[in-house]
């Protein structure tokens, strides 16, 4: 259901974003909220919480955001804490952001490997993932010292296993086959 709201409403930000030539000044508003509700969850559970009046909500996201936000974004918060959907904002920011990604022909990638990357590293990298999935790829690097060596990539919902580590699974499978 909350996937159902989010893709509702943020199609419909979307498309208001996109007529007034503000998505991208949009998708940073609403990053601004979405962060403050994960870094403080006692809003974002008063957000919620159904024994809180909504003119209160409204109240408090006015005093909190009204420096932080434009007149649209907090109107658009406002809605959704009338229609008690206000709960949906992370989701709702997230599929706007998929939405802006697509919009833009872009997707982030994540390399995950046994040692940091060089800057070097990460571009050519990037190069190559922008040339085969044919959109402008934005990737960052985590490490992760049990993958021993390699590098694992999560690409939208395409994932690359290129480790040390996978590779030594599967011979170890395979010896498991020889001796059974």
């Amino acid at each position: 259901m909350e996937e159902l709201v989010a893709k509702r409403y943020s199609n419909a930000l979307f498309e208001v974003a996109l007529e007034g030539k503000t998505l991208d000044k949009t998708g940073e508003e609403l990053s601004v909220i979405t962060e403050a509700l994960k870094d403080h969850q006692d809003l974002f559970k008063a957000l919620k919480s159904p024994l809180i009046k909504p003119v209160e909500k409204k109240e408090i996201m006015k005093s909190i955001f009204e420096t932080h936000l434009s007149k649209e974004i907090l109107n658009f918060v406002f809605v959704l804490i009338d229609k008690n959907r206000s709960g949906a904002l992370p989701e709702i920011g997230a599929e706007y952001h998929r939405l802006l990604a697509l919009h833009n022909n872009t997707i982030e990638a994540v390399a995950t490997t046994a040692v940091s990357m060089t800057k070097e590293q990460i571009t050519e990298l990037t190069e190559k993932l922008t040339k085969t999935s044919g959109k402008t790829v934005t990737l960052s690097n985590e490490v992760d010292p049990s993958i021993i060596g390699g590098v694992f990539i999560q690409m939208g919902d395409k994932i690359i296993d290129g480790t040390l580590k996978r590779r030594l699974t599967e011979i170890e499978d395979r010896l498991k086959e020889v001796i059974l």
